[in-house]
């Protein structure tokens, strides 16, 4: 796609609608860049639009994004409404049948998708920020062979208060968060389960907390990697993870120490860290991502790059720190 390329954010007064708008306002590839309401819904849209950014709610999302991609339009989907890959599954996590769900089968999920079939597609669904995290430290052990389908995942994450949305609720209240960790969609209820599990075909204890943080997030846990070990000729303490990538994603970074979310405030990086527990036959990790780049905006922008052809980094300048 040539420079000049249009695009509108829809839902720019947002915590990640607003980061959007940031970086978007200065890509080197990026010609207009307009917003839209979207309670005035598709027709609210730009005709001249090449694509459609939604940092709106999941409900808001699925009403929105298929009749774009039907007028034309490519959508970016920052939601959770495109996630799932099918209508039970989607109704099981969001908790609302979705009104066109043959988007949901036609939809590329975002977090490691191959440059062709974002090149390709008509509607992106970005992963959300306790996925992506997750994903960050799973994935890698996945593509090395170490995490077999089944395999158990129990994750403790931590994140800011902005990852609730701009919206002020009770749960958001100073005197609830300030000095305080809650937990809050434990269990099976949390929505961000079905896409990591449908991404690494494991099963995922989760529970999240909220802090009393502006942004940023902090996942910590445990994977069985026991069959792994087993199929290992070496002694059994001796073995020693073997070398960790995410392919085609620059801003993944491998630390020899555990990462903590001030690294990575303002910035589009994953940070992670593994330990190997041998007696205990699981890889312990811990994963830092700032929850409204990483978790949201960045990487959306990162899609956006190689679904355009644009070089993946263009637009994210990690030396950004302005609060």
């Amino acid at each position: 796609m040539a420079a000049g390329t249009h695009i509108c954010i829809v839902g720019a007064t947002g915590y990640a609608g607003q980061e959007l708008l940031r970086l978007l306002t200065v890509h080197p590839h990026v010609g207009r860049v307009s917003t839209a309401a979207s309670r005035q819904g598709p027709d609210a849209i730009p005709a001249d639009a090449d694509w459609a950014i939604l940092a709106t709610p999941a409900e808001t999302s699925a009403e929105l994004a298929w009749p774009l991609v039907q007028r034309g339009v490519r959508v970016l989907d920052l939601a959770g409404a495109h996630r799932a890959g099918e209508a039970q599954a989607h109704l099981e996590a969001y908790g609302f049948a979705h009104p066109h769900p043959q988007a949901l089968s036609a939809a590329v999920y975002g977090f490691d998708a191959d440059p062709a079939d974002l090149a390709a597609a008509r509607l992106i669904a970005n992963p959300g920020c306790y996925a992506n995290a997750l994903l960050s430290a799973l994935v890698p052990l996945q593509l090395a062979g170490l995490v077999a389908p089944g395999a158990v995942v129990d994750a403790t994450g931590i994140s800011g208060v902005s990852g609730a949305g701009r919206a002020a609720t009770e749960r958001t209240m100073y005197m609830n968060v300030a000095e305080n960790l809650a937990p809050y969609r434990t269990g099976r209820s949390h929505q961000h389960l079905v896409e990591v599990e449908r991404r690494c075909e494991v099963r995922l204890l989760f529970v999240p907390l909220v802090a009393p943080l502006k942004r940023g997030m902090l996942v910590s846990g445990s994977v069985d990697v026991g069959r792994w070990l087993q199929a290992q000729t070496a002694q059994t303490l001796a073995i020693a993870l073997p070398p960790l990538s995410l392919p085609g994603d620059s801003l993944w970074q491998q630390l020899d120490q555990a990462p903590d979310v001030l690294a990575v405030a303002h910035r589009p990086q994953a940070q992670v860290h593994y330990f190997l527990d041998a007696v205990a036959g699981r890889v312990l990790f811990v994963s830092a991502i700032d929850n409204l780049m990483r978790g949201a905006a960045s990487h959306a922008i990162f899609n956006l790059n190689r679904a355009c052809g644009w070089p993946a980094e263009a637009g994210l300048v990690p030396e950004n720190t302005h609060e």
